[in-house]
């Protein structure tokens, strides 16, 4: 009998130390898992610090970009609208005929823009995978439209105004109704003869100019630059409100 009751004692205790060890093994778990966790969570929270840094940074070269792409817009437009004003003043005064032909070749050239929206920070947030992680919603789809459609937009009249203008200037300057120099490209270096003098020579512009076809050239010419005007000044309002929006969004952070 006192054999059977050591043997009960026995089996407590050893149940009992697997009892405390199970628990403590199970703590133990516990603890591992706890810790994975918490460096999980630190690992996740420096690699948000890290891309909200490279976010930041982006958004701060946007800034950049569209400083200058704002600064290149106020160039445009008041470029287009010399042209246009030069243009107007042959339908509306008279006076031009009086102009050495230099000044009237000037007054006619088609001068194009060549600046296109540089997108290379947008094109690098891409790249990256953040193109939807830089702010609200709000913010996402108006830095993406500005850098698709609106870009877009932009550089597809950009296209189309320096084809008409080439074209333009084929039509003053490629022609067999006079000699002339044009302004673009001519080097002060090379001084070309003339077979006719200057008055025969800006007689016959004149006429060209005061033909139907001159007009009309010159009316195609005011229109189309008048368009580059208001897709410019329409863009030129989207880049300040683009900057404003992500300078509120880097004063957040």
């Amino acid at each position: 009998m006192i054999k059977f009751f050591r043997s009960i004692r026995q089996k407590m205790l050893t149940e009992n130390k697997f009892s405390k060890y199970l628990l403590y093994a199970i703590g133990e778990i516990v603890l591992v898992v706890i810790g994975i966790l918490i460096a999980l969570q630190i690992n996740n929270w420096n690699e948000a610090r890290k891309q909200n840094t490279i976010v930041n940074t982006y958004l701060k070269g946007m800034v950049l970009d569209l400083n200058n792409d704002i600064r290149r817009f106020d160039i445009i437009i008041k470029n287009l609208n010399e042209q246009i004003k030069s243009n107007t003043l042959i339908f509306e005064d008279k006076s031009y005929q009086n102009l050495p032909i230099d000044s009237i070749v000037l007054s006619i050239t088609s001068y194009f823009n060549d600046y296109k929206i540089s997108d290379q920070t947008f094109q690098k947030i891409k790249n990256y995978g953040l193109a939807n992680q830089l702010g609200s919603t709000e913010l996402n789809d108006v830095i993406n439209n500005y850098y698709s459609e609106d870009l877009y937009r932009f550089n597809l009249f950009i296209d189309y105004d320096e084809k008409r203008s080439i074209d333009d200037d084929d039509f003053w300057f490629v022609t067999n109704d006079y000699e002339i120099n044009p302004v673009l490209g001519q080097s002060k270096n090379i001084n070309l003869p003339f077979a006719e003098n200057e008055e025969t020579r800006k007689t016959a512009l004149i006429q060209k100019l005061e033909s139907n076809l001159g007009r009309n050239n010159l009316r195609n010419n005011i229109s189309r630059k008048s368009l580059g005007i208001n897709i410019t000044q329409n863009l030129k309002n989207k880049a300040k409100l683009l900057k404003e929006m992500i300078n509120k969004e880097l004063n957040k952070k």
